[in-house]
């Protein structure tokens, strides 16, 4: 039996399997704080928790885009919709949060994207943004792509870890962090461009 324990067993065995599962969440922590990475982490949580934490109603008409500064910007259908994220707001933040276990998000700030040449006060009050997805993806993401440079590079700063089922979630997890910001950056170059 384990250290002692006889009687026990069952219970000395779901202690060891705690203590490991343990073991690797402060090896994962550690890596996240050592890197610095922590809160670029929560951070793309927040936008790819969304539609769990604002349920399937509310997820089929609006889009987590990024989160900034405190603020998740989301993306909505119609203005119908960014109201009611309006009167929601706090029961959702808290709930991000708390998901979290961080109170990183503050506020939410909604918003349609009107067609070009007219302004939001002038649409009509059942109008809804036709380049919206017509279901929106749960979650929005960056798809992953196995064998590309971030899952290299992920793999590369990985291969150090011993336990093989942390070393690909942590590749995973970076992989996936530095597609986001590839995918944010031409965002932001493309958004100029039209300027």
């Amino acid at each position: 039996m384990l250290g002692g324990c006889k009687r026990f067993s069952i219970l000395c065995l779901d202690n060891a399997k705690i203590s490991r599962v343990e073991n690797v969440a402060n090896i994962v922590n550690g890596v996240l704080d050592a890197r610095g990475w922590r809160g670029k982490v929560l951070e793309q949580m927040t936008v790819e928790i969304w539609p769990d934490v604002v349920g399937e109603n509310i997820a089929r008409h609006t889009i987590a885009e990024r989160f900034k500064n405190g603020t998740l910007y989301v993306r909505a259908r119609s203005s119908q919709w960014t109201q009611e994220l309006h009167f929601q707001e706090a029961r959702i933040v808290t709930r991000l949060n708390g998901r979290l276990r961080q109170n990183i998000v503050q506020k939410i700030r909604c918003s349609v994207t009107p067609p070009r040449g007219i302004k939001v006060g002038a649409l009509k009050p059942n109008w809804e943004d036709p380049t919206f997805p017509e279901t929106a993806p749960l979650p929005r993401g960056v798809p992953a792509v196995k064998d590309d440079a971030a899952a290299r590079h992920a793999h590369e700063m990985t291969a150090s870890i011993e336990d093989a089922d942390v070393r690909r979630t942590m590749s995973n997890l970076i992989a996936s962090s530095m597609r986001s910001q590839a995918a944010r950056a031409e965002r932001e170059i493309e958004e100029n461009k039209r300027r």
